[in-house]
């Protein structure tokens, strides 16, 4: 049996086996708009209320001792009217909270799966063996 030795080697060139890889982009699509605002509107209402007035009445009786008033006497039976007090409506307006709206706005994760073909390369060996021609 023959005996082999290595006895040097020598680069004769270099393969760079390259792969497709998924790179994956999510692009943020607007699918709609809201616009959100307050918007003041104006009724009209009638307020009823009750105002009271107090008056004094004098009144003459008949028979009693005359009633003098100032410069005027009344006569029997006769009535005298002093206003003491007299109540006036003032309306103030008020503003006043009644609906709180809360606005939120969710965000959903949800999972895809996109079916995809990644080619590669391979390194192939191709073996040819010569055969010394039969002729020499």
């Amino acid at each position: 049996m023959k005996e082999e030795r290595k006895v040097s080697r020598a680069l004769e060139g270099v393969l760079q086996l390259r792969e497709e890889r998924a790179e994956v982009r999510k692009i943020r699509e607007a699918t709609g708009q809201v616009m959100l605002r307050r918007e003041r509107r104006v009724r009209e209402e009638t307020v009823r209320v009750e105002l009271v007035s107090e008056v004094l009445v004098i009144t003459a009786v008949e028979g009693a001792p005359t009633v003098q008033i100032g410069t005027r006497t009344l006569a029997p039976g006769e009535s005298y009217e002093v206003l003491l007090s007299d109540e006036r409506a003032v309306v103030d307006k008020v503003v006043a909270q009644t609906q709180e709206v809360r606005v939120f706005k969710d965000t959903f994760v949800r999972e895809e799966t996109v079916p995809l073909q990644l080619a590669y390369e391979e390194l192939v060996v191709e073996e040819k063996t010569f055969l010394p021609d039969a002729s020499t």
